[in-house]
């Protein structure tokens, strides 16, 4: 006889057989004597599901259900008790076939296990429950424990966005009124002290990319997006931005192109940069005096297009032991600590992940005190010119910047000081007329009584009392003529996608390049003002 304080399970028999429901709680009791059993019963499944639906203190621990029965199956039962992907309860089914149908059916419908009833043994069936209510209980941690990394993933995601938006907009005043100011009269001191707020800013906004990218790597949003580029001009590009901060560092920087190397390839234009700018400035960081050469190979053959980049310096070298820590997140080599440039430790891992991305593996070999070399290897195909003339996005002006915002008169909504007063000094000292705006609704009231004045609205993303986009989608429902660019911080895919949706022409992103910025505006605004927006679409 069962005592007082063994461990007890609740049951629910669902069977249009007494006989079998009888069987199987007599299996029970005898196979589980060290517990008690209290017992639940119904002929059928929707009295069972109505059990399962009843309000009670006390949950059900298990349920038995047979496959074959009237009105509602095992399976259909099944499918009405779960919640995501796992039932709210254990569940066994148990079957008179001896075939896998039933079997398979049941575990693909969410049951725990099931059971042939000519197997139905105490000793059996009582574990089998033990093992359905154990199992049961770990998928549902499993579950929410996904759940709270997922919600965890988001939480660290939304933050990264946030912070990036309240990075980026101070940093659009900050890089462009040094721009502004940089045009103007200025000595020597000035202009150098200028140049080193404008570098420092334009630093703090890489660390910001730099978490955006390692952000939408885990959450696996990163997009790769083939384009053909001219190999050749990318990697003279390249060694031309680098040059400068070679020369500071008194390093020599050349660039080698193997004759077998195809002149125009596919590649993301934006992440292959990323990349090989990377691997450059770590290679000019450590080797002060020295010499860096980055070269591309061709390491393909009859079955495969492969590319490979080689960026080589004669620096201090990387211990053995770091060679493979230098690509976690974070790390550093500890070489030469006191001569170590800033860094935040995440250019070499977000190089990896994306080379991996794109189908690609990077090596690394080093010596300390002869260098190093980073040998990045990738599947490019092999293009052609004419592709790159086809997908190439640009601005077709027929006069000058200058001459076409001279005839322009631009709105724009922001409810930032600084970028407001970036904004007017852009466009002003180019000679176009500008109205500024703190939030959306003024917009829409401005734009519906002066529209047929206004040449171009430039909106915030995000603003008070009405928010760029749905400034934008008010705005199309009474005029669906003049261009409206929105600015944003984010430069995600989807936030294009979702402002051109609301009827948006075009994006803009924080900080603000001014020449690319006016040219766009200016493309916006002949377009606007010779009555040609369906010619002017891209």
């Amino acid at each position: 006889m069962a005592k007082f304080g063994m461990p007890s399970q609740r049951v629910l028999l669902i069977d249009d057989s007494s006989e079998d429901r009888a069987m199987v709680r007599s299996a029970l009791v005898r196979g589980g004597t060290d517990r008690r059993y209290e017992f639940l019963e119904a002929e059928n499944a929707v009295l069972g599901l109505e059990i399962c639906n009843e309000d009670s203190n006390l949950p059900i621990d298990c349920i038995i259900v047979d496959f074959h029965m009237p009105q509602m199956t095992g399976v259909e039962l099944l499918a009405e008790l779960l919640e995501g992907d796992i039932p709210r309860f254990p569940v066994i089914v148990l079957t008179g076939s001896s075939g896998t149908t039933q079997a398979s059916q049941a575990l693909q419908a969410g049951a725990q296990d099931y059971l042939t009833k000519d197997a139905i043994y105490p000793v059996v069936l009582s574990r089998l429950v033990d093992n359905a209510i154990e199992r049961h209980l770990l998928m549902k941690r499993l579950k929410n424990s996904e759940r709270a990394a997922d919600s965890a993933n988001r939480a660290k995601s939304a933050l990264i966005g946030n912070i990036s938006h309240e990075i980026r907009t101070p940093m659009t005043a900050v890089l462009g009124l040094c721009d502004v100011l940089l045009q103007s009269s200025l000595n020597d001191d000035q202009r150098n002290l200028l140049s080193m707020i404008r570098d420092n800013g334009s630093y703090l906004v890489e660390i910001v990319n730099d978490l955006l990218d390692i952000s939408k790597m885990e959450a696996d949003m990163l997009e790769i997006k083939p384009l053909a580029i001219n190999l050749r001009d990318f990697l003279d590009d390249l060694i031309s931005i680098m040059g400068v901060r070679a020369n500071e560092n008194s390093t020599a920087l050349d660039v080698g192109f193997a004759d077998d190397v195809p002149e125009w390839i596919f590649a993301d234009p934006i992440r292959l940069r990323q990349i090989l700018l990377n691997l450059l400035s770590n290679a000019i960081k450590f080797t002060p005096n020295g010499n860096v050469r980055l070269e591309a190979q061709n390491a393909g053959n009859d079955s495969q297009n492969l590319i490979r980049f080689v960026v080589e310096d004669n620096g201090c070298g990387i211990p053995q032991e770091d060679l493979e820590n230098i690509f976690l997140p974070f790390m550093q080599s500890g070489t030469d600590l006191a001569n170590r440039s800033r860094g935040t430790g995440l250019g070499l891992s977000i190089c990896r992940r994306l080379i991996v991305a794109m189908g690609g593996r990077i090596d690394v070999e080093s010596v300390i005190d002869e260098g190093s070399s980073f040998t990045v290897t990738l599947p490019l195909l092999e293009a052609h010119e004419s592709m790159a003339l086809q997908q190439k996005q640009t601005y077709t002006l027929s006069r000058t910047v200058e001459e076409i915002l001279g005839d322009c008169e631009v709105v724009v909504a922001e409810d930032t000081r600084a970028t407001q007063v970036l904004m007017r000094r852009f466009i002003e000292a180019s000679g176009g007329k500008v109205t500024v705006l703190e939030d959306g609704q003024q917009l829409v009231a401005h734009v519906r009584e002066h529209h047929r004045s206004i040449s171009v609205v430039i909106t915030d993303l995000q603003m008070p009392v009405l928010d760029g986009l749905d400034a934008t989608r008010a705005i199309r429902e009474f005029d669906s003529h003049t261009p409206v660019l929105v600015l944003t911080a984010d430069a995600l895919a989807e936030t294009r996608s979702e402002a051109m949706e609301a009827g948006a022409d075009d994006l803009i992103t924080k900080p603000i390049d001014r020449e690319k910025f006016l040219e766009m505006l200016a493309h916006w605004c002949e377009c606007s003002i010779e009555k040609k927006s369906q010619s002017c679409d891209d």
